[in-house]
Parts: C-alpha cells; structure tokens; sequence
C-alpha cells in the first residue's frame, strides 16, 4: 500500500481502492473454495491449498511493487533502510493528529473484523429460526454470507476511495464511519433482539455493512498520507501499524469474552447484542478520533480534506 502511495497524488484514493478490492475478491473466492473443498480433502488439505494459493499470488505481488522515491532519510542520520522503520517521535507533532488518527485506526480495526469474524457464528445460532427456505436455512449460508459481505465491500472500497478524491479522504472516512455505526444500531442490533423468522433484516445489514465497510481498510492508509509527504509515507504507515496490530490482538478475544458473558453461541442470537454493541462502540470512538482531527487541522468550515 506504502507503493501504491508513492505513485499516485490527485487520485490515490482511487488507485488505493482498486488495490484493496483484492481483499474483498479474496473474501469471496476463499470461504467459497472451503465451503466446497472441506467435504472431500479435510482441514489439513484444505490449509495447505489455501497456502499455496497465497505463496502464489505473494510471489506475483513481490514481482510487481517497485517504490518511485526513496524514503527520505531521518534527521539523525541513520541509514536509508532504518528511515522505513516505524519511529514514536511521529507521534509526538504538536497537532496530535497522527496520535489520534492511529487511535482511530486502531479502533476502526477493533470494530471492522468483528462482524466478519462472527457473522458465520451468528447466522449458526439462529439457523433454527430460518426453516422456511432451503437455501438461508442452510448451514453453508453461513459461508455465503461471508461471500456477499465481501462482494458488497469490494463496491465500498472502490467507490470510498473515488469519493475521497472528490470530498476529501477525511470527510469521506467520517461520513463512511457514522453509516457503520448507525448500520450497526439500526440494522444488526434489531435482528439480535427481534424474535424472527426471517433473514432478511440480516442479509440487508450484510450487504449495508460490507458496502459502507470497505472504507475501513481503502481510505485509513490514505488518510495517513495526508499528514505527512509522499517520500516519509512509510514511516508513518509502519508507525501507525505497528501500533494498529498490537492493539487489534485485543480485538476478536474480548468479543469472545463478550460473548460468553452474555450466554455464549449456545445461548442463541439473542447472546450477541453484547458483541454488537462493543463494535458499534469502537466505531463511535473511531468516528469521534477522525473528527477530532479533522477539526484541528482544518478546523470545523467545510472544505475537501
């Protein structure tokens, strides 16, 4: 992603969600290719396919990436290779924006993998409601939903990306931000605490979700790039995430916590509101860091940022 930022001014939003689309083709292709391959090879077989498919496309990716400038080296004098390497005085800028829109990011990480992580569980513990189709009271809907949250999310991370050209990455990020809270609380919440029979309500959550989603992972490198010039972009994308990926260890634990406090998978859908609500929390902090700064750096009249 630092690589496609070094090529790329006027419409790096655009070139960032062409490259993050790949993630949700992934997110397509490999919960469909186990669904179909478990049956018939087993786990184990299954993991070592998956692998070589990666090593594959990893090979591809090693082949293709150049880098257009050098990274400028650090006022300490250190080694070109070493002013790559994440640095804490970043952090430390008078404006506090890369300390708060590295929060953000952090919580918009704890918040986006939730969902994806225990939609399938989700969808399995309220199967038994959904008895009135062939195809959504399956247990491979589960799987498919992965599919289609994905599918909608490559739309969101192409589409985000073009908008943030056009409106700004950070107004963008923002109003992208407040459509996953208010899908969360308006739309997964209601089917967690609704007695129904019907997966519609959550089929639309997923299609919203994944839509408004793909900005999670499109625009938050883009963002990050507008603090800093284009040759220091990688320092500051290894700062942020070095700290994005410690953080985000906490992420899928505490949601299992959650949901085991509030009755655990076995309890029913009903036992995930607990979930949906510490996701659509870490989205409100998220929204709340990426205002922030958008206020203290431009403050609050509206212009494209």
């Amino acid at each position: 992603m630092a690589c496609v930022a070094h090529w790329f001014n006027a419409r790096r939003g655009l070139a960032s969600g062409i490259a993050w689309t790949g993630g949700g083709v992934g997110g397509v292709l490999f919960p469909l290719l186990i669904q179909g391959l478990l049956p018939h090879l087993g786990w184990a077989w299954c993991v070592r396919i998956t692998g070589f498919i990666l090593f594959f496309l990893c090979i591809i990716s090693i082949c293709l990436c150049r880098s257009r400038i050098p990274a400028s080296p650090r006022k300490d004098g250190a080694s070109p290779w070493r002013a790559t390497l994440p640095d804490y005085r970043i952090f430390l800028d008078g404006t506090g924006a890369m300390a708060f829109t590295t929060l953000g990011v952090l919580f918009v990480d704890l918040a986006y993998f939730i969902p994806i992580t225990y939609l399938p569980s989700y969808y399995l513990s309220r199967r038994h409601l959904d008895t009135s189709s062939t195809i959504t009271g399956s247990a491979a809907f589960a799987y498919q939903l992965l599919a289609i949250l994905n599918a909608s999310s490559c739309f969101g991370r192409l589409i985000s990306g073009s908008l943030g050209d056009h409106f700004g990455h950070y107004n963008t990020m923002i109003a992208s931000l407040f459509l996953c809270v208010t899908s969360i609380v308006a739309l997964w919440l209601p089917d967690i605490l609704t007695p129904s029979s019907s997966p519609a309500l959550l089929i639309v959550f997923v299609i919203v979700f994944g839509f408004v989603s793909g900005s999670n992972v499109s625009l938050t490198p883009i963002c990050l790039g507008q603090l800093c010039n284009t040759q220091d972009y990688g320092r500051y994308y290894a700062s942020c995430y070095t700290a994005v990926a410690f953080g985000v260890l906490v992420s899928l634990p505490a949601a299992g916590g959650i949901l085991d406090a509030c009755g655990g998978v076995e309890g029913g859908k009903e036992a995930f509101w607990g979930v949906a609500v510490f996701t659509g929390g870490c989205y409100v902090i998220a929204l709340g860091c990426f205002v922030w700064v958008r206020g203290r750096v431009q403050g609050w009249r509206w212009c494209k940022w």
